[in-house]
């Protein structure tokens, strides 16, 4: 696969647009424009009548299901206990889009719960809860699409020997998000499921033994988009314990697979990338108390790792093996010492980007590699308030046929008081780095301070932290971050003011280009209940890896990860919310938010721009609410060859409460 510098954000859904391969793939600007809107259109309308079918399906089922429930109510065998409650409600709702026909309709939807239990709560019990047509405009479901589905969770013989629960989820035309570090997130929308299983065995005198089975699937598409995407995954587990002779032991097994056809909507590709993953371990702990309060625990843990990523198979065997030792003689002091060694580094390494749901091609087979790290640690508390630290760690590193090794020694000081009427926390560490690839020493530093106090009816947070010279998995480099902040908060009678701020910066010292820096800032103010308005801003930029829900923050560093694997990504946003509760049974809220973005993948640019706004007002009379709301959603992506997808909903109805038994 060609190396690609993602920047941007890749969605539950990602369309295509401009190809990858030259003038060809962009085609002739306008005509080409005009044909992909025209399949845009006739993808929303098969979208609408997708839609309206299941619409009327879901009203039959969901009517005869609250019916059914009714007829369980009156209906009790043997020692079953049930009891339902929800609530129905019926409107007029209508959508319109600029690549979508209108809709306007009257519907019918609402939420159930029904809870119960056979015999007793600890023998078999769950809970169900249904719900239907449930959006932003008509309710507290965070979706401008009527969503609908089903929740359910059971547990049996809880408390006893051998208890086990059952757990399922459905939903439907559900709204979801596609997150780009520091920025709102972008909305998508789809179908999904899951099911899970787990069951444990609990005797006396015998090992412990416990299974969990757990699968699901998604299938989503992106606003601003015509591309599908989709995600499925299961595992199952084993996990057993057994104390003999003062020796804690424990062992456990675990198989998953998953399979995502991802989208290249920020390539401008009308290719999808394909990823699968298999991975089985198995491991096996023990622990026992030694003299002087202390104890040991050792591990060893092998993993089997097979991968597929766009064509670029991968496939190895990790195996660890960990052990720490600890002492405290005194109340006052305390040492340790443990050690960690893998018989595979890279795959350690590739490891890290693949559990995080990294998405890139995995590295060079056939070279060996491993990882030696002892460390010990020792520190005395010199008065109630301080501590001091020191340590020493040697570590030996082979991989890309080279050895390496590193020693560092360091100490360190932990120190917290009252101070000005407020409390102080404060933590630094200095250490002094040798490697052999360096004839220089390199000094570390980490430190935090943390202080919050109360004065005059004011309440104040402030912190900041700075690192630098880091150690990271490799000992070849060294990384470095700084962050600051802090948050003040007041009350004047029924009035009330908050504010915030934080400013991030995270890069790996030795690499150009690999910092990532973030800054938030939020307000609030509010009067008893008559209203409360909150602000927000962020920005951000920097670079990070694709997975199936979005970007991430990159995990791990060369020779894992090429610049070609990096997506480079910036932007802003901002929202305000504004509720009120002006007078008794009356609620009024409303919502805008706004991000703009930019994305570079291996020259690819993409500007990428989302606009929400939402509004509700409920207002109850006895147990009927009277509801209306309206949402609208602006969201695009140029890359995709497509025109930002506008699209709007509203909704006026009534509901009400019932408890049927």
């Amino acid at each position: 696969m060609p190396g690609r510098l993602l920047a941007g954000n890749r969605t539950h859904s990602e369309e295509a647009g401009l190809g990858k391969d030259g003038p060809q793939s962009r085609r002739c600007g306008a005509a080409w424009e005009q044909d992909a809107s025209k399949t845009a259109v006739v993808n929303r309308k098969k979208w609408v009548n997708v839609r309206g079918a299941f619409r009327n399906t879901a009203l039959i089922l969901t009517g005869t299901l609250l019916l059914a429930l009714q007829a369980v109510a009156q209906l009790k065998i043997g020692e079953s206990t049930s009891n339902l409650s929800g609530v129905i409600s019926a409107g007029y709702n209508g959508d319109y889009g600029n690549l979508i026909p209108s809709d306007h309709s009257l519907s019918l939807g609402g939420t159930g719960t029904l809870n119960g239990y056979y015999y007793s709560p600890n023998f078999l019990s769950y809970t169900i809860n249904p719900y239907m047509n449930q959006a932003r405009d008509n309710s507290s479901y965070e979706s401008i699409s009527d969503a609908s589905g089903v929740n359910f969770n059971s547990s049996i013989f809880a408390g006893s020997k051998y208890p086990g629960s059952i757990s399922y989820s459905k939903a439907y035309n559900s709204e979801g998000n596609y997150a780009i570090p520091g920025l709102a997130n972008y909305t998508t929308r789809g179908n999904s499921d899951t099911f899970g299983l787990t069951w444990s065995e609990i005797l006396p005198n015998l090992p412990s033994l416990s299974a969990n089975f757990q699968t699901g699937s998604n299938q989503y598409s992106i606003y601003g988009s015509n591309d599908n995407g989709s995600t499925d995954s299961k595992s199952f587990s084993l996990r057993s314990g057994y104390t003999i002779r003062g020796f804690n032991l424990s062992a456990y097994f675990s198989d998953g697979d998953s399979h995502a056809n991802i989208p290249l909507l920020l390539e401008g590709s009308t290719q999808s990338e394909t990823a699968t993953s298999d991975n089985l371990g198995y491991g096996f702990a023990v622990g026992h108390q030694l003299p002087f309060h202390g104890g040991f625990s050792a591990t060893v843990n092998h993993s089997d790792v097979n991968s597929d990523f766009d064509g670029y198979s991968y496939n190895g065997t990790i195996d660890t093996y960990t052990g720490t030792a600890a002492f405290q003689p005194t109340q006052k002091f305390h040492v340790s010492i443990s050690t960690d060694y893998s018989d595979n580094l890279t795959g350690t390494l590739y490891q890290a980007v693949t559990s995080s749901g990294g998405l890139i091609p995995p590295p060079a087979q056939g070279q060996s590699s491993n990882s030696l790290d002892i460390q010990s640690l020792a520190s005395y508390a010199v008065m109630t308030n301080m501590q001091v630290l020191a340590s020493a760690d040697r570590r030996e590193q082979y991989f890309l046929g080279k050895s390496y090794s590193a020693d560092s020694y360091g100490g360190g000081i932990t120190y917290g008081r009252i101070l000005f009427g407020g409390n102080l926390n404060t933590a630094l560490t200095v250490t002094e780095n040798m490697v052999s690839t360096s004839s220089a020493n390199e000094l570390g530093f980490n430190g935090t301070v943390n202080y919050n106090k109360r004065f005059d009816g004011w309440t104040a947070t402030v912190f900041a932290n700075y690192a630098q010279n880091v150690q990271t998995l490799l000992i070849t480099y060294m990384s470095s971050f700084y962050g600051y902040g802090g948050n003040l908060r007041r009350r004047w009678g029924k009035f009330s003011w908050t504010g915030g701020a934080s400013i991030n910066q995270t890069g790996l010292t030795e690499q150009a280009g690999t910092t990532s820096k973030s800054q938030s800032y939020n307000t609030s103010v509010g009067y008893s209940n008559w209203f409360a308005l909150t602000g927000s801003f962020s920005k951000s930029n920097g670079n990070g890896i694709e997975t199936g829900a979005g970007i991430i923050s990159t995990p791990t560093l060369q020779p894992i990860l090429n610049p070609s694997d990096l997506i480079l990504y910036g932007g802003e946003s901002y929202s305000f919310g504004l509720s009120s509760n002006p007078m008794r049974r009356l609620t009024i809220a409303a919502t805008f938010a706004k991000a703009t973005g930019n994305s570079n993948v291996v020259g690819i640019i993409s500007s990428n721009d989302m606009e929400q706004i939402n509004t509700l007002f409920q207002y109850q009379f006895r147990k009927m609410y009277l509801t209306g709301g309206y949402s609208r959603l602006d969201q695009g992506f140029s890359v995709s060859g497509t025109p930002p997808e506008k699209i709007s909903a509203f909704y006026v109805g009534v509901s009400r409460w019932f408890n049927f038994f």
